[in-house]
């Protein structure tokens, strides 16, 4: 699988932020109330990056005591089982991309309301912006701990 590379996540909220705001001004300009980030998104978000570190806890159990045993203070530590790497890591992913969508949705709606002369909720949005930043550095942290670490003498597999 490959890394997640940060310049597509950015591009995605660009571009979703830009889509969402065309979206929300054709919505309003037909008669519809201006949508809001809502307080269950903003309890979520940040409980889906919770999950994604509590089930991240065994590879990182498996690095620090890699780490001990390559410094000769413990024994060599039990690998993580392939298929539940496989399926954390895609679950790291999928959160970091989710919460991209996520900030380009909620700076829409943010950038909106401050330009809005209505007055509205700002912080749930500010606080949705946040929970979907906290998924994407989520996402990305817990993807680079699944990287493969470099050989400690540089040959090459």
């Amino acid at each position: 699988m490959k890394p997640t590379k940060i310049t597509n996540l950015i591009a995605t909220a660009i571009l979703v932020g830009v889509a969402g705001f065309f979206a929300i001004q054709q919505m309003v300009g037909a008669g519809l109330p201006a949508p809001l980030i809502a307080l269950n998104l903003v309890v979520i978000q940040p409980s889906l990056a919770v999950i994604l570190v509590l089930s991240a806890i065994p590879m990182m159990r498996y690095r620090s005591g890699l780490k001990k045993f390559e410094e000769e203070q413990g024994k060599r530590p039990a690998r993580v089982d392939p298929n539940y790497a496989v399926r954390t890591l895609a679950l790291a992913k999928a959160v970091s991309l989710t919460g991209s969508i996520f900030v380009g949705w909620a700076g829409a709606v943010l950038v909106y309301q401050l330009i809005s002369p209505e007055g509205t909720k700002l912080l749930l949005t500010i606080l949705g912006l946040v929970g979907a930043g906290i998924m994407v550095a989520t996402g990305l942290i817990i993807e680079n701990l699944f990287r493969i670490p470099p050989d400690r003498d540089g040959d090459a597999a």
